[in-house]
């Protein structure tokens, strides 16, 4: 799935470019060995001809000589030749006529078992001249690479200056090098992540690949994100999936880096971000452009270890506008009083004024009424903590889902009853779980024969109310509100049990109904219901 960055330095001097150079073009180079090694990176250029020179090298220099000072036994050859391949020097060029007429078996054989490119020169070349090219390419180059760098870094410093954050800076990387980028958070993993071509679930899915790989180094760019002076805050780690990664792309996420950690000083930046990106991923999920399948992995890639399978969904849109600074304070201290209560917490948005979708993790299905209780009053609590007040946000909560597969079409019927409920009476919360006759009614809102009903149905009492004292219309509400029990209808109109009769036989002469009978009462509170509901002019 992913590659290894060994071969990828594309903005490095190779061995077979250097092969390139008029300089060494001149003396008819010849590769004899280590055909697989061309593509390695040329650090610096060095001539000797020493026995011992192995143990002056750092590694990745191309090495110049004439063979005049090795040993002219086949086992010290080899010897020579193995130290070379030890210390990582990047390649081999012998200049034939002094030592060799042709490069014995004893260099070739340990060069080509060492993956280590071996040239011999036919033709004498100035071994001063190789290697002031090879410095002066490679200056150059590294010249280029900071030069893009630094176009780079005020590319990224633009952004934030205009308002951008860590998406946007994320993003631009991710279109710069070609590749996906995956903020991680230590211990808690992926807070943010920028695609390019590759989908979510494979993004994430390599990363957890590399992620657990001892050679991670080497798989990808990875670089700490510091929290402070002391302590490393997680890894920006750019993932080779669309294309392979190169000296460039580093000195790109080593400029992003820099700029992550300022934009994760500000005011709840980590939050907004942790909150965004599992909201994209439960959006996703419930608009069917990601797959239940993936959903488990995924979820555990953003921090939700929720061993059991039963799941609980919460939707909540917000009360007022609060900044998304305040939400951020809200989802925060709501996932770290339901993780105190063990419960886990998947928590998204897609901003301070969109909904929020929450899936809580829960024992079973017989802990839903218990799991409800407590998320329900912490979340009106933090939001009244932030924002004043919590009776404007409205919360509905689905049924519970044995997996993920399930948990979509339970979402979704959470996210449906706060759509509607929102226009409806104000309550703590909304059992999107069970069908109740408050939903249904503003589910049907917008259809005229149900408002035709209603309005047919009380037109009499309606036009009583606006020709004489208004009594009738408030008298029926209260008999209504009050089950039906004249005496406490009595009481909430502050009339005596006598007095109330008159009027429901009023009531009774101008809808033509009797109200003790069951089918006529059905009827008159189905019409109140109705009434009280928003027409779909109000919506």
């Amino acid at each position: 799935m992913y590659a290894s960055l060994a071969n990828s330095s594309s903005d490095a001097l190779t061995v077979e470019t250097a092969l390139g150079l008029p300089s060494l073009r001149r003396g008819v180079p010849r590769l004899v060995a280590g055909r697989d090694g061309l593509e390695r990176p040329i650090r610096w250029a060095h001539s000797a001809d020493v026995p011992n020179i192995a143990r002056l090298l750092k590694g990745g220099e191309l090495l110049l000589m004439t063979g005049l000072g090795v040993a002219r036994s086949a086992s010290e050859q080899r010897k020579f030749m193995r130290g070379l391949v030890d210390r990582g020097v990047a390649g081999v060029i012998v200049e034939l006529g002094h030592a060799f007429s042709s490069l014995p078996s004893s260099f070739v054989d340990v060069a080509e078992g060492g993956g280590m490119p071996l040239v011999e020169l036919h033709r004498e070349v100035m071994f001063v001249e190789v290697t002031e090219e090879v410095h002066s390419s490679i200056l150059n180059r590294q010249l280029a690479l900071l030069r893009r760098g630094d176009e780079l870094h005020r590319r990224f410093t633009e952004l934030m200056l205009d308002g951008a954050g860590i998406p946007e800076i994320l993003g631009t990387l991710a279109t710069v090098i070609g590749n996906p980028v995956v903020l991680e958070k230590a211990r808690e993993g992926v807070l943010y992540h920028a695609n390019h071509d590759t989908a979510d679930p494979d993004v994430l899915a390599a990363w957890e690949l590399i992620r657990q790989d001892p050679d991670r180094e080497a798989r990808a760019i990875t670089m700490p994100v510091p929290g402070s002076s002391t302590w490393t805050w997680g890894w920006l780690v750019a993932l080779p999936l669309d294309s392979p990664l190169d000296e460039f792309d580093r000195v790109a996420v080593e400029r992003a880096v820099g700029l992550v950690s300022l934009a994760l000083m500000r005011a709840r930046e980590e939050t907004m971000l942790a909150t965004r990106e599992r909201g994209n991923f439960l959006f996703d999920l419930v608009s069917g452009s990601a797959s239940p399948a993936d959903a488990p992995a995924r979820a555990v890639a953003l921090g939700f270890d929720h061993r059991a399978s039963t799941l609980l969904p919460v939707v909540l849109l917000p009360a007022g506008a609060a900044s998304e600074t305040a939400w951020s304070s809200i989802w925060r201290g709501f996932r770290e009083e339901m993780r105190s209560r063990s419960i886990p917490v998947l928590l998204g948005s897609r901003g301070a004024e969109e909904q929020s979708l929450i899936v809580l993790g829960i024992g079973g299905a017989n802990r839903r009424a218990t799991a409800i209780e407590l998320a329900v009053e912490a979340l009106r609590r933090r939001i009244k903590q932030h924002t004043g007040s919590a009776d404007g946000a409205v919360i509905a909560v689905g049924p519970t889902a044995e997996g993920w597969g399930q948990l979509v079409d339970c979402l979704r019927r959470a996210i449906d009853v706060a759509t509607v409920a929102i226009d409806g009476p104000p309550r703590p919360w909304h059992d999107a779980g069970t069908t109740n006759l408050d939903t249904l009614m503003l589910r049907l809102r917008s259809d005229d024969r149900l408002q035709e009903f209603a309005t047919s149905r009380l037109a009499p009492l309606v036009e009583h109310d606006r020709r004489r004292a208004a009594t009738l219309m408030p008298t029926l509400r209260a008999l209504v509100g009050q089950g039906w029990r004249k005496s406490e209808a009595a009481r909430v109109l502050n009339l005596n049990r006598q007095s109330l009769y008159p009027r429901l036989e009023r009531i009774e002469q101008l809808l033509g109904v009797d109200l003790e009978c069951q089918d006529d009462r059905l009827a008159l509170e189905l019409s109140l219901r109705i009434q009280d509901s928003p027409g779909p002019s109000d919506v």
